[in-house]
């Protein structure tokens, strides 16, 4: 793999290693296309964490970093869907490799 494909792959098991972040993919997952509200609701409806809307903020640009989450406008409102699928094969062909 190349020293920018390694850089990708690291920037996106480093977005991975966090739960607050894997819990923010399991939302966009089930919906996407959500703006930052919507996720700091479901966050805490559904696990019943309550963080800011900063510090989603900040998981969410970790995310899109990634390439894991991309974002739109739509108006004032600023949309997030899960682009995790992108990724599986490159993460699927790391995985097999490191396990033959």
């Amino acid at each position: 793999m190349s020293a920018s494909g390694e850089q990708e792959l690291d920037a996106v098991f480093h977005a991975l290693s966090d739960s607050t972040r894997r819990l923010i993919l399991d939302e966009l997952a089930k919906r996407d296309d959500q703006a930052l509200f919507e996720i700091c609701v479901r966050i805490v409806e559904e696990y019943g964490i309550s963080l800011s809307r900063q510090a989603i903020s900040k998981h969410l640009a970790v995310l899109e970093a990634s390439g894991l989450v991309t974002s739109r406008r739509e108006g004032r409102t600023k949309l997030h869907t899960s682009n995790l699928s992108a990724h599986l094969p490159r993460i699927l062909e790391w995985m097999n490799h490191h396990t033959e």
